[in-house]
C-alpha cells in the first residue's frame, strides 16, 4: 500500500454529540486535526487551563507510579517487560474511569509519603553531619559554650593542626612566655587540634592574643551540654526518622497492588491531555462544533459513514490543494512495513518521492544477511523473534521491529549457509578435535576466508546492483511526471558508464573474457560521451555545455567510485564475524584432556558466540543503514516529508480495543 493519498476531512456536529464525536476519533486513530479558522461566528476552544490540570495530575500519577517501582519493585522478566500492554474494549475502559479521582487521591497518598521519606533521609544526612562533626569533642565533659569561672577564662576551639601537649605548650610559650595556661587535647588529627585551655582571668587578653596567632578558632555551634549529651541526641533523632522512613515504605507497599490501576491513572489522563490539546484547532459555538484535518484515503469513506450514522453530523471530504504539504502515512505489508522505522530515521517521503520501502526491504536484509553472514547466528535470531511473536503482545511498533531482525535473520542463515559459516567452524573443529575426523567445507558456494578476492568482487557487483535499482527508481520517478528526457539523461549513460567500467575494473584481479572487456570499453565510452554530452544541458552556450558536461563527468566517476567501494564493507563485517567466530572456537579446544576440553569449549563457545553475535549484531545494522542512506537514498530520494500526527490514544500500558 506504500505512502497513502491524504484527504481533506470537514466535520460539523451538534455541540451535545462534541464529546462523543472527539471519543470515537481519538480512538480510531485516522484523522490528524489541523487549525480551524475563526470566522465570526465559530470561535477556537480555549483549553490551556484543561491541558495544564491534566499535566498537574498525570505527573501525580506518574510519580506515585515511580515511588511503587523504586519501595516495591514489580517482579517482571525480560520477555513480559516487552508486552505491548493489556487489551481493554471501551466499554471496560469507560467503567475504569469512574474510579480515576479515587485511584490519583491514592497516588497523593503515596507521593505523601515519598516526600516524607524524602525529607527525613535529607534531614539524616543533615543530622549525620552535625554529628561527624562532634565527634573529634566526645572526650570533653563540659559545655562548648563554657567561658569560664570567676578567677578563671576558658578557651575551648582549635588549631589548623596536629598538636601534642607538649608541642603546644611550647608554640603558647614561644608567643607569649609569660602566660600561664593549662592545656587538655580533646583530639588531635592531622590537619586539625581540639583543644581545652584554662589560664587566669588576668591573663585572658594576653592568652586571646597568643592563641590567636597559632590559628586559635571557637568552633561555631557551641553546645550548652557536654558534646556527648548532643551527640546521643541526634543519634535518637536519626533512629526516630528512620523509624519513620520503615514506616512510610511500609505503607507505599500497602498499595503494591495498586499498580495496574496507577498504570491506568497515567494512560487515563495521557489521552485526556492529549485530546484537549487537539481541541485547541476545533472552532465551536453554543450550538455546533466544527473540525477539520487530514484522513487516509483508505479510511476516509468508512470513517465518514460511521460518524454520520453515530451523530447528527455533516462530513465532507475531499482533495488537499496541489500545493499543500499533506501529512506523511506508510503502510506496507510485513515485509516492506518491517524497515519502515529504517527510512523514519532518515527522513520521511516528500511530496514528489515514491515510498522507498518496498524496494529498500530486499536488499536491507540481503545486505545485513551477508555483512552477518554466520548461519548459526540467524537461527538463533530466527527463533527468538518467532517466540517473541508468538508470546508476547508486541505494540505495533516493536512487532516491525521483531519483522524485521525476523527476515535478517532467515537472511542470515541464507548467506551463512552458502559461505559455510555455523557458529564459525565449530562442526569441523568438534569432528577433528573429538572424533579425530576431518569435515570438509559446509559451504554451498565458497568460503570468503579462503577466497576474499571472489567475496570483495562479489560485494562490488551486489553494490552496483543496489545503486542500479536506486537510479531505476529516479528514472521512473522522473518519467512518471513527465520529465522523460531527464529521466533519459540522468540515469541512462550512467549505465552504460558504470557497465562498461566494471569488468574493465575487475580485470585487474581475475581474467575476464576479451570479448567482454572490449564490450565494456566501448559501453564506457558511450556511456562518458552521454554524459558530458547531457550534463550541461541546462547551460545556454557551448563553453558552459562543455564545461558541466565535464563536471558531470567527473562528478559522477568519482562518486560512484567511492559509493562502489562502500560495499567493501560487505566483504570486511563478513569475514570479522567468521574469524571471531573461529578464533572462539579454537581457545575452547586449548586444553589437551578430553574431559576438560569438552567443558571449556562449551564455556567458551556459550559466552564467546553470545559476545560476538551481541557486537556484529549493532555493527551490521549500523552498517546496513548507512548503505541505505549514504549510497541507496542518494540516487533518487530527496526526504523531507512531515509525519501523520493523527489524535489517538497514546496508551502506554493498555490498549483500548474498539468493541
Amino acid at each position: 500500500m506504500a505512502k497513502q493519498q491524504m484527504k481533506r476531512i470537514e466535520v460539523i456536529c451538534a455541540i451535545e454529540d462534541s464529546r462523543s464525536l472527539i471519543d470515537l476519533l481519538q480512538r480510531s486513530g485516522s484523522v490528524e486535526l489541523t487549525e480551524f479558522e475563526e470566522d465570526g461566528r465559530l470561535s477556537r476552544l480555549s483549553v490551556s487551563a484543561s491541558v495544564s490540570q491534566f499535566e498537574k495530575t498525570l505527573a501525580i500519577a506518574g510519580n506515585a507510579l515511580k515511588s511503587l517501582d523504586k519501595y516495591v519493585p514489580e517482579k517482571k522478566s525480560l520477555l513480559k517487560s516487552l508486552n505491548g500492554g493489556i487489551e481493554i474494549s471501551v466499554a471496560e475502559y469507560e467503567r475504569k474511569s469512574g474510579d480515576v479521582d479515587a485511584i490519583i487521591a491514592k497516588c497523593m497518598k503515596i507521593n505523601s509519603e515519598a516526600r516524607k521519606i524524602e525529607e527525613n533521609g535529607a534531614s539524616i544526612a543533615r543530622i549525620r553531619t552535625l554529628s561527624e562533626q562532634l565527634k573529634p569533642w566526645l572526650a570533653l565533659d563540659v559545655p562548648m559554650q563554657l567561658r569560664g569561672t570567676e578567677t578563671t577564662t576558658a578557651f575551648i576551639g582549635t588549631f589548623p593542626r596536629e598538636y601534642d601537649l607538649e608541642g603546644l605548650l611550647s608554640a603558647i610559650g614561644s608567643e607569649s612566655p609569660e602566660l600561664e595556661i593549662t592545656a587538655e587535647i580533646i583530639s588531635s588529627s592531622r590537619d586539625q587540634t581540639c583543644v581545652f585551655l584554662l589560664c587566669g582571668k588576668e591573663q585572658s587578653k594576653e592568652a586571646e592574643r597568643a592563641l590567636r596567632a597559632l590559628g586559635f578558632v571557637r568552633p561555631s555551634d557551641l553546645t550548652k551540654h557536654p558534646p556527648g549529651v548532643r551527640y546521643e541526641r541526634y543519634r535518637k533523632q536519626i533512629e526516630e526518622l528512620k523509624a519513620e522512613i520503615s514506616e512510610s515504605e511500609r505503607m507505599i507497599a500497602g498499595y503494591a497492588k495498586l499498580r495496574p490501576d496507577v498504570e491506568f491513572a497515567i494512560d487515563y489522563y495521557t489521552v485526556r491531555r492529549d485530546k484537549y490539546s487537539q481541541l485547541a484547532n476545533v472552532a465551536a459555538d453554543n450550538r455546533f462544533l466544527a473540525l477539520k484535518g487530514f484522513v487516509p484515503a483508505n479510511r476516509a469513506s468508512k470513517l465518514s459513514e460511521k460518524i454520520e450514522k453515530s451523530f447528527a453530523a455533516a462530513v465532507s471530504v475531499s482533495e488537499p490543494d496541489e500545493d499543500e504539504k499533506t501529512p506523511v502515512l506508510l503502510e506496507n505489508g510485513s515485509f516492506s512495513g518491517a524497515v519502515e522505522s529504517v527510512t523514519e530515521m532518515y527522513s520521511l517521503p516528500g511530496r514528489d518521492d515514491v515510498d522507498p520501502n518496498p524496494v529498500m526491504a530486499f536488499f536491507y536484509y540481503v545486505l545485513f544477511g551477508i555483512m552477518l553472514s554466520d548461519a548459526g547466528y540467524g537461527v538463533i535470531m530466527v527463533i527468538a523473534m518467532l517466540i517473541a511473536k508468538a508470546k508476547l503482545k508486541l505494540s505495533p511498533k516493536m512487532k516491525k521491529t521483531t519483522d524485521m531482525f525476523l527476515y535478517c535473520g532467515i537472511s542470515t542463515v541464507f548467506w551463512g549457509a552458502l559461505f559455510g559459516s555455523w557458529f564459525g567452524d565449530i562442526a569441523q573443529v568438534v569432528s577433528l578435535q573429538f572424533f579425530g575426523k576431518k569435515l570438509p567445507s559446509l559451504a554451498l558456494w565458497f568460503e570468503p576466508v579462503n577466497d576474499p578476492m571472489k567475496m570483495m568482487l562479489f560485494s562490488f557487483l551486489f553494490g552496483i546492483i543496489h545503486l542500479f535499482v536506486g537510479l531505476g527508481v529516479k528514472f521512473y520517478m522522473l518519467w512518471k511526471s513527465g520529465q522523460r528526457f531527464a529521466a533519459f539523461c540522468d540515469v541512462i549513460p550512467v549505465y552504460l558508464l558504470i557497465t562498461g567500467v566494471a569488468p574493465l575494473g575487475a580485470g585487474f584481479v581475475i581474467d575476464i573474457n576479451p570479448t567482454i572487456t572490449a564490450t565494456g570499453k566501448y559501453l564506457a565510452i558511450a556511456g562518458a560521451a552521454l554524459v558530458v554530452l547531457t550534463s550541461g544541458r541546462s547551460s545556454k552556450n557551448i563553453f558552459g555545455k562543455l564545461g558541466g558536461g565535464l563536471y558531470g563527468l567527473y562528478n559522477i566517476g568519482a562518486g560512484y567510485l567511492g559509493d562502489i567501494l562502500s560495499y567493501s564493507r560487505l566483504l570486511a563485517l563478513g569475514l570479522s564475524t567468521g574469524v571471531i567466530a573461529s578464533v572462539i572456537n579454537l581457545l575452547g579446544t586449548m586444553p589437551s584432556n578430553k574431559t576438560v576440553k569438552a567443558v571449556m569449549l562449551v564455556v567458551v563457545f556459550i559466552f564467546g558466540h553470545a559476545v560476538n553475535i551481541a557486537i556484529n549484531l549493532i555493527g551490521t545494522y549500523v552498517h546496513t543503514n548507512r548503505l541505505q542512506y549514504v549510497e541507496f537514498f542518494s540516487k533518487f530520494y530527496e526526504g523531507g516529508g512531515r509525519a501523520f500526527t493523527p489524535l489517538k490514544a497514546n496508551t502506554k500500558y493498555y490498549l483500548i480495543r474498539e468493541d
